[in-house]
């Protein structure tokens, strides 16, 4: 009698099991393995294999130059903080005219601004270098005015004390002044021409004085130290035509080294005394001085000649 042994089908389960356990952790092994390259095993028996990235080349930074502006004064405008700077205008250049030199300007009808009037007064301009119209001083019937290459004057005025009126003008330190008088009325007071070592009748000088009188035509020269108005030389029978109507007299001052003298034209002598002035900036001074009483005085200064040397 045979007899048939069955295998217990729980005990074939299990071991299907253990057999599908065992297949899938192979299967896992060489998965890893495959995808880590060649990743070296762990050497622990016990610590599980782990998965390091491959190194990768990082690129060395580089500097970067950034143009940072310079800081300047003025905030810009519209920064909460800033106060704009406000527009400096650019001045429009001007032109000054150059004015006319002592000599030249009345042969070309102007009254140079190098001109000062005494006692000073303040005188519009006409923008060329030259005075505007005539020169009023404060008191009426009392001017002077250019026409015709001439300073003309006019005065008629009745005064208790004596008063001077006319006009200063710088001059070399040497050299010549020539200047011509047309007398046509001297009724009182005295017309002037004078050297000055300031623009002040006040200030070292020397005048040569026409003299009031009736003959207007043979009127003597009268040399005078300032401030003092000391006569100092008298030259009768002064003017070079006596049948000149209206009469002309030509003076010359001579410059020299602080000393001023006079010389007539028409005389040869040098009779005439220097007067020292005691600095390098002798003034001329054309005019007149009125005396007490009703002056009329009426005449023109001209071909006025500077000579520096």
């Amino acid at each position: 009698m045979s007899t048939n042994k069955r295998i217990d089908p729980a005990i074939i389960a299990a071991l299907i099991g253990v057999m599908g356990t065992i297949c899938v952790t192979v299967l896992t092994l060489i998965a890893n393995n495959y995808l880590s390259g060649t990743q070296p095993q762990a050497t622990d028996p016990g610590q599980q294999p782990t998965w390091t990235a491959p190194a990768t080349s990082t690129i060395p930074p580089t500097a970067t130059i950034t143009n940072t502006p310079q800081p300047t004064d003025t905030v810009p405008a519209g920064d909460p903080t800033s106060t704009p700077a406000p527009e400096t205008p650019t001045p429009a250049p001007t032109f000054t005219p150059v004015p006319p030199a002592i000599g030249s300007d009345w042969a070309n009808n102007c009254i140079s601004v190098l001109w000062r009037p005494f006692p000073d007064v303040v005188l519009p301009t006409a923008g060329n270098g030259c005075y505007a119209g005539q020169i009023n001083f404060p008191e009426s019937f009392n001017a002077m005015s250019i026409e015709g290459g001439h300073l003309k004057f006019l005065v008629q005025r009745s005064v208790d004390n004596p008063q001077v009126y006319g006009l200063f003008a710088p001059l070399p330190a040497n050299g010549t002044v020539r200047i011509d008088t047309i007398l046509r009325r001297a009724q009182d007071g005295e017309i002037w021409m004078g050297i000055f070592a300031e623009p002040n009748i006040t200030s070292q000088g020397l005048v040569a004085a026409l003299p009031a009188g009736e003959n207007i035509r043979n009127r003597p020269l009268v040399q005078k130290k300032m401030p003092e108005q000391v006569e100092i030389h008298r030259l009768e029978n002064f003017p070079d035509d006596p049948t000149q109507d209206p009469p002309q007299y030509s003076i010359v001052f001579e410059l020299m080294n602080g000393d001023v003298r006079i010389q007539k034209l028409s005389v040869s002598e040098t009779e005439f005394s220097a007067v020292s002035l005691g600095t390098a900036q002798p003034w001329l001074f054309v005019g007149y001085q009125l005396a007490p009483g009703n002056n009329r005085l009426e005449g023109e200064f001209l071909n006025l000649l500077v000579q520096p040397q």
